[in-house]
């Protein structure tokens, strides 16, 4: 087992060296959309800060203004302008050190009634109407200033009304704070920080990068490693692998089950098909060695091409059937119509009736009008060689063949009164090359691939090969196939060729 934290990438992958890592594509993408991420949030920031600045201006005026028309705004409309404090430091001062505050108090007609004494202090003309009336401050208050000797004033002017009416102005201003200063601190201090954060987040990206990547190299290094003959490498998935990466190497180590599994069944496959080939040739090979070796009667060339006869239709059915199967097994998609089931066994009666009748044996068959969609010339051959598999194992007794219709299924049953087979055989019984102990002690030739073509075809035909024996008793085979109604035209009348000798097995 390969543990997914051991093993270092390979180094023989041909891969272009203009390709971008994985690694790389993701810094790429996600770096600059970080980036500008981070920066819009620092923006956000900083402007947040500016408008909680510019509001904590205005609010000071505000409250000033409150505390001004608290005072002097009497319940019966008319102001008390005596009732303000205006002998405060700020109002009394105008140095930057007090942080003056310059009110008035207007009339209605915008006649000055009272203003504050650090007004008077100022040895340049200072405003005497209200600046401004009807403007409010927005969401995003700016200051609106004016210029008085020199210093930038901003300032609030405040309707004072009574049931309606205006009846006089506050007029508050205030020197512009400096808070640019502290703006430019914040946003140097901000900026720090989204460059901290944005390498940090970057190390943090790749790292989540090199913890996916290293499982894939761990698995790409025992795909590197891999061939034909040293399949039992596999990919240990450790607790600490995330669902994703341990969904796929248990994918990848399924996929070497099978592929090992396939490349066992084609060393066994190649095995015993050169086996069954090789001893049919080294048969033929002798006798024809022996029949050279001096000059012999015409009646004993005439035995022994007899013979050479018999073992070469062996060695054609056997790779004939070997055809057969590597067709089905590629998948090809089958050209099928309807098919009489029980005509087509009767049809085959005349050729498994002399053969059962050279063994003795007593052959009986039974159809019904059963239709199946399927390839005709499969049908037969997996009909014969079940006939001819009954037959072969059968020393006396009977064989029945018979087509029914059961449960919307066409069943071509099999019985006979043969040997049997041994229950540890059952599992095997369709397997290529497989032939069972009892088998092999029999005369009758055959390559062990009879009964495995039959339940390659049937299964081609999205049906079944059931089986059921009793040792010394005999043996029923069922093809289970889906059946269809007949259909409306007459039959179609299959061509009267010789029909191909079955595939011994």
């Amino acid at each position: 087992m390969i543990d997914l934290t051991s093993r270092s990438a390979p180094s023989g992958a041909s891969v272009s060296p203009d390709r971008s890592s994985f690694r790389r594509r993701l810094l790429t993408t996600i770096g600059p959309a970080l980036a500008a991420a981070l920066v819009f949030l620092g923006l956000l920031a900083w402007g947040a800060a500016y408008v909680a600045l510019q509001r904590s201006a205005v609010e000071v005026l505000q409250a000033e203004a409150d505390e001004v028309e608290a005072d002097i705004l009497q319940t019966d409309g008319s102001l008390q302008i005596g009732g303000h404090t205006w002998s405060e430091v700020h109002h009394r001062l105008a140095a930057e050190r007090v942080d003056p505050v310059f009110l008035q108090v207007f009339d209605r007609y915008n006649r000055a009634l009272r203003v504050s004494a650090n007004v008077d202090s100022l040895s340049v003309l200072y405003p005497e109407q209200p600046l401004a009336l009807d403007t409010p401050y927005d969401w995003i208050p700016t200051l609106r200033t004016v210029e008085v000797g020199g210093r930038t004033l901003y300032y609030l002017v405040r309707p004072l009304t009574y049931e309606g009416r205006t009846i006089g102005y506050i007029q508050v201003a205030r020197e512009v704070p400096n808070y640019w200063a502290s703006l430019t601190t914040f946003g140097v201090a901000l900026g720090g920080l989204i460059i901290l954060l944005f390498g940090g987040l970057l190390v943090l990206v790749s790292w989540a990068a090199a913890r996916v990547l290293h499982p894939l190299r761990r698995i790409t290094a025992v795909a590197d490693d891999i061939t034909s003959a040293d399949l039992d490498e596999r990919v240990e998935v450790t607790d600490a692998a995330d669902r994703e990466t341990a969904l796929l190497a248990h994918t990848f180590n399924d996929l070497l089950d099978r592929l090992e599994d396939s490349f066992d069944a084609l060393r066994t496959f190649t095995a015993n098909a050169a086996h069954e080939l090789q001893t049919p040739l080294t048969v033929l090979q002798g006798h024809v060695e022996i029949a050279l070796r001096r000059s012999r009667s015409a009646k004993s060339y005439e035995s022994t091409l007899h013979l050479l006869d018999r073992k070469l239709g062996t060695l054609v059915r056997t790779v004939r059937a070997l055809l057969t199967l590597t067709r089905l097994d590629r998948g090809e998609t089958l050209t099928t119509e309807p098919v009489a089931l029980g005509a087509l066994v009767e049809r085959e009666e005349g050729s498994v009736r002399s053969e059962a009748e050279e063994k003795g044996l007593s052959l009986s068959i039974e159809t019904a009008d059963v239709w199946v969609d399927g390839q005709a010339d499969l049908l037969r051959e997996a009909v014969q060689n079940l006939v001819d598999n009954a037959i072969k194992y059968t020393e006396d007794g009977t064989v029945q063949l018979s087509v029914v219709e059961e449960e919307g299924h066409a069943v071509v049953r099999c019985r006979d009164t043969g040997m049997g087979i041994a229950e540890e055989d059952l599992p095997h019984v369709g397997a290529r090359f497989y032939r069972s102990a009892e088998a092999g002690t029999t005369e009758s030739d055959g390559s062990g691939l009879g009964l495995a073509l039959v339940r390659r075809i049937v299964a081609a035909h999205d049906g079944e090969l059931r089986v059921d024996s009793t040792p010394g008793e005999g043996t029923t085979f069922e093809i289970v196939l889906p059946s269809i109604s007949p259909p409306d035209k007459p039959e179609r009348v299959m061509p009267l060729e010789k029909s191909r000798p079955p595939v011994r097995s």
